[in-house]
């Protein structure tokens, strides 16, 4: 009887490592699991995280784009009107030139 109660404990320890090393290697399997869904996820983040950057800077290039063809136009405007200043400014120095060389001669 005693030897049969030492085959069942030789038994169950046997059962008990058996059990421990299935364990063992489950619980590895579920930490490379959870390791590459957490890898996974991270990576997800990260790819919808620069998705929604590159989408925000777009939109802030587009908008300030938008702005700026306002100030172009202005701008455009301001150098057209500084030329025709000029251009009449000219016209009128011309003119006047023209006045005093003809009362220069006149006068003489």
């Amino acid at each position: 009887m005693a030897l049969e109660a030492i085959k069942e404990i030789k038994s169950s320890e046997e059962e008990a490592m058996e059990i421990i090393k299935l364990a063992q290697l489950q619980s590895n399997e579920i930490i490379k699991k959870a390791y590459k869904q957490a890898d996974d996820e991270y990576k997800n983040i990260i790819n919808k995280s620069k998705k929604e950057a590159k989408e925000k800077l777009d939109e802030a290039i587009e908008d300030a784009k938008n702005k700026c063809i306002p100030i172009l136009n202005q701008g455009k405007q301001d150098i057209e009107g500084i030329k025709n200043i000029s251009g009449k400014k000219i016209e009128e120095a011309v003119n006047l030139v023209i006045e005093r060389i003809v009362n220069i001669n006149g006068n003489s």
